[in-house]
């Protein structure tokens, strides 16, 4: 059983969806909080979702519809029917067409049905009520005309002891398909919404069950029916125990006339059953994760829907949990989250973003064919997917010096709050060498991924270092970019961090030995000594501007470290620049003026 499609109308803050695809593997859904993401999961509890109709200012009280309802084709195989009508236990009506006109080509058109890989049932859910057909029949396996033919329906008669029966009645005026009402009674038997907060379900009432309720409340009357399968419990306390290792053992008991599920954090072999807590004292998630893999485990095809997974397990937790799903392909999964590392291991065929515009939900389907492409190109720059993932706006940075240091200066020294607004390093370095990729190729491809993948930022500048590049070479990037690279005005990032008190306090900070402070004087007076060494011709001034911007600052703070702090301490870019930039934000702010022009400058080109 699969959900192919839906439309979902006048729920919540949706109008309408419109039509959407679902893959018969995995769909996962996306978008900021308060988008609809949840809304249109609950749309798979189809009719017992409670009537909620959308409101909005722009209409009038009076005109509000007071329906919510979804529209869906639901695919179920042969198998599946014959195996719901045999539970229902009741005469069935399935509408055949009215020619041919021989009872033996009716019945074999019935009959034909309960043996087909696919049959696909447009129906509709009115929330609150049932579930009907969109049009007459339900099937669609032929077109209904009422004034060129009548409807002729073959009643089956289902029994748990015995096969299908297909029998013949003469043709009736007006149109009888019982096929919703089969589609109602395997959906409330195989579509399960799992909801991201806590489910109450550690006890039940001590009856005999083998398939969950969609509320998951009998739970531990399931697990305490199939644990009478060995194979099986073994077999679920295993996964269990992959998702949430410290619980050693899921296990039932009977207390009151009631099933009460317990988790082990001990090996049962202590015998210490004191020490089994109940389920409904354990932490939040673990209820869900009982339940899903009660359901995978015994629905032989279900609709799962998981709304936010990682809200409810830390993330390595989530990760297993898709992993498991994945070694249960019968089912279908439609997932929300959040989170990249999600979706990269889900693997989905299909992405919905959701996102709020004009006062309702809209939905917008990512090219999910892109996904992979676009981690692999990221990977070769060094790029995590995870890293660009829910931002509006994107920086790229040279390296994980600036990608650390930037920020603190837009927070601490601009003092501006950005949101949706990431740096990003590229981390391959030897990427941009012109031996191997040409700078420009970067951003070449990234437009061309971002153009086809609504995962990523959609306003990007990128930040380099000037290293040994002429003016000309910066102008043909600059140009070649379109205006989106950015270049720095000196050599390196550390070319704004030379400061004789900053590289003081940076050096004084460090294992000493019983050696005394180094001051800044010290730290001036080697500069001015061994400056030369970084960038020749120079007037031998600190703060003459042609050597701040054009010597090798890394290679000096390198030189100078091993000098004044001891023999082997060489500068770290990230941690030794990260200390360098936050001290002089606190103690000498007008020495980064500079560059906190520029850094600001680079934010207002994302805006």
């Amino acid at each position: 059983m699969k959900i192919l499609k839906l439309n979902l109308n006048n729920y919540k803050s949706f109008r309408s969806s419109g039509w959407l695809d679902f893959s018969p593997n995995f769909t996962v859904v996306i978008g900021q909080n308060n988008a609809g993401k949840s809304a249109l999961l609950e749309a798979f509890r189809l009719w017992a979702n409670p009537v909620r109709p959308h409101r909005r200012l722009e209409t009038p009280t009076e005109q509000l519809a007071n329906d919510s309802f979804l529209l869906f084709d639901l695919s179920m195989t042969g198998e599946e029917l014959t195996r719901t009508v045999l539970v229902m236990d009741q005469e069935i009506h399935v509408p055949v067409p009215s020619q041919p006109s021989g009872s033996q080509e009716r019945t074999k058109f019935a009959r034909d049905i309960f043996r087909k890989d696919s049959v696909v049932l447009s129906l509709r859910a009115s929330f609150g009520t049932g579930l009907g057909a969109q049009n007459y029949p339900s099937h669609m396996l032929f077109e209904h005309r009422a004034s060129t033919s009548s409807p002729i329906y073959v009643p089956l008669r289902g029994s748990r002891r015995e096969q299908v029966v297909l029998e013949t009645n003469d043709p009736q005026a007006g149109g009888s398909d019982s096929l919703p009402l089969v589609a109602q009674t395997a959906c409330s038997r195989g579509v399960y919404v799992f909801p991201a907060e806590r489910l109450n379900i550690g006890r039940t009432q001590a009856t005999e069950a083998r398939i969950l309720n969609p509320t998951g409340t009998n739970l531990g009357a399931v697990l305490g029916t199939l644990r009478e399968n060995d194979a099986w419990f073994a077999r679920y306390n295993r996964h269990v125990s992959e998702i949430l290792p410290s619980i050693k053992q899921v296990a039932v008991a009977i207390v009151n006339s009631e099933f009460e599920v317990r988790l082990w954090s001990v090996d049962p072999a202590t015998e210490r059953h004191d020490l089994a807590i109940p389920l409904q004292e354990s932490g939040t998630g673990v209820g869900q994760i009982l339940a899903i893999l009660c359901v995978v485990m015994t629905v032989k095809s279900g609709v799962i829907v998981i709304d936010e997974p990682n809200s409810f397990l830390h993330p390595g937790a989530a990760k297993k949990l898709i992993q498991i799903l994945r070694q249960y392909p019968q089912h279908q999964y439609v997932l929300a989250t959040h989170s990249a590392d999600l979706i990269s291991t889900a693997k989905p065929e299909i992405i919905h973003l959701a996102r709020w515009q004009d006062g309702e939900s809209k939905v917008e389907t990512v090219d999910a064919t892109k996904v992979d492409d676009l981690r692999t190109v990221l990977a070769e720059i060094g790029v995590s997917f995870s890293d660009l993932f829910g931002y509006d706006r994107a920086i790229w940075v040279e390296g994980p010096t600036e990608e650390i240091c930037f920020p603190l200066i837009v927070e601490k020294l601009l003092k501006r709050g950005e949101l949706g607004l990431v740096f990003v390093a590229v981390r391959n370095t030897g990427d941009f060498e012109k031996k191997r990729i040409p700078k420009q190729l970067i951003w070449e491809i990234y437009a061309k991924l971002s153009s086809n993948a609504l995962l990523l930022p959609s306003a990007v500048v990128f930040s380099f270092d000037r290293e040994a590049r002429t003016d000309k070479e910066i102008e043909d990037l600059e140009r070649q970019s379109e205006g989106r690279a950015h270049f720095i005005s000196r050599l390196t990032y550390e070319n704004y961090l030379i400061h004789p008190d900053a590289i003081a306090a940076l050096i004084n900070s460090l294992p000493r030995e019983g050696k005394p402070d180094v001051t800044s004087e010290q730290v001036s007076l080697w500069l001015t000594t061994n400056g030369g060494m970084f960038r020749p011709n120079w007037n031998g001034s600190i703060t003459h501007e042609p050597w701040l911007r054009k010597m090798h600052a890394p290679s000096l703070l390198n030189t100078l470290l091993n000098d004044l702090a001891s023999t082997g301490d060489n500068f770290e870019k990230t941690s030794h620049s990260k200390f360098l930039t936050e001290w002089l934000i606190e103690h000498r702010p007008d020495a980064l003026a500079e560059l906190a022009d520029y850094v600001e400058a680079l934010v207002e080109t994302t805006i």
